[in-house]
């Protein structure tokens, strides 16, 4: 399992590679700007998953797990 910080350097390469020129922080909202598209969900599951060390259960996914790099980090991150 990688560090909180690391996660985020993760998430932050991720994310900056998919915004082109658009300014992205941890609380922008990446789905509802369109940063993220729902095609690139399964890319950033399989991520997390690498990152975390461990799957992530689909079926219990919820509303606004990916709203932000904030979100995800809370959601998937090192301590949950």
């Amino acid at each position: 399992m990688r560090s909180e910080a690391e996660i985020r350097t993760r998430l932050r390469s991720f994310v900056r590679r998919r915004a082109g020129d658009r300014p992205v922080s941890d609380s922008t909202p990446l789905l509802a700007d369109r940063i993220l598209r729902s095609v690139h969900v399964p890319e950033l599951i399989l991520l997390l998953e690498r990152l975390r060390g461990a799957p992530i259960d689909v079926e219990r996914l919820r509303p606004g797990d990916f709203d932000s790099i904030d979100a995800i980090v809370e959601r998937f991150g090192p301590a949950s």
